[in-house]
């Protein structure tokens, strides 16, 4: 309307390139009112995530890649790991960091072993695979426990 830009996050680090907004969906408890998450991998290859009214909480010192699918915030380390991070635990971390809570230990989700210096190239739920560039320049298609089981939990709740 007045032609001026606010800003809505920061990061502590520019990540221009490597930024996605997750939308969570509405929880059942109303004074939850954290609905979107915002997603930074910066050049230095630091993962960050923040909501709007929340802190910034550095995720992995060592990520390469990241994507947004399922649920989950998928990303690749140099440690040669796939992390599925469920995105109702990053906004419930979020909320409890926000609360004056400091010092939050991240828990351990999932995790799984991938070729060395695998990236991300996307994630097809419908499909529950994930799609990784090699070094080399192939590509290789995974299908990765927490990708099945969410599509096994709604087909069981279908």
């Amino acid at each position: 309307m007045d032609n001026q830009v606010s800003p809505v996050v920061s990061f502590p680090e520019f990540c221009f390139t490597s930024l996605r907004v997750a939308s969570l969906p509405t929880p059942e408890d109303k004074s939850i009112t954290r609905n979107v998450l915002f997603v930074g991998l910066s050049n230095s290859a630091k993962l960050y995530v923040t909501s709007d009214s929340a802190m910034t909480h550095l995720l992995a010192a060592n990520a390469n890649s990241f994507c947004i699918a399922s649920g989950f915030l998928i990303f690749t380390t140099t440690a040669h790991e796939a992390n599925f991070a469920p995105l109702m635990m990053l906004s419930s971390i979020l909320r409890y960091q926000g609360e004056g809570n400091e010092s939050v230990t991240l828990p351990e989700w999932e995790k799984r072993r991938v070729e060395r210096g695998s990236r991300i190239v996307t994630a097809v739920p419908s499909a529950m695979s994930l799609v990784l560039q090699m070094p080399r320049g192939n590509l290789e298609t995974i299908n990765p426990r927490p990708l099945v089981m969410e599509v096994v939990k709604m087909d069981l709740d279908a």
